[in-house]
């Protein structure tokens, strides 16, 4: 017995077909599985609590830090390297208590020194 079809279109329209569907029935697998999630915590709902009778002191706000002296060391370096002032998008503090902001910092700078070596 010889293969029912040697169309190759209609041949990559059934597999196109089967994989489509396939897919389909795992999204639907997907979406039933977050619905019934057993490792979902259950939110219990909370009691209401009394208004306290005095409200408690406000914690003082940290007054900014003067970044100038910095956003101008900053610009000096960048127009030592060359760069006009209207190439560069922003200046701001990133948060620096993340490790993984620390770590992916040392990786730029050091893909950096790879790629202009």
């Amino acid at each position: 017995m010889g293969p029912v079809t040697t169309n190759p279109w209609l041949i990559a329209l059934i597999n196109m077909t089967i994989v489509f569907g396939v897919l389909i029935a795992l999204g639907i697998l997907m979406n039933l599985l977050q619905v019934i999630d057993p490792t979902k915590k259950k939110v219990a709902k909370p009691a209401v609590a009394p208004t306290p009778a005095a409200a408690p002191a406000a914690a003082p706000v940290a007054a900014a830090q003067d970044d100038s002296e910095i956003i101008a060391v900053i610009a000096a370096a960048v127009a030592a390297c060359g760069v006009s002032a209207d190439q560069v998008a922003c200046v701001r503090r990133i948060d620096a208590k993340s490790a993984w902001t620390v770590s992916s910092r040392v990786e730029a700078i050091s893909v950096r020194k790879e790629c202009f070596l």
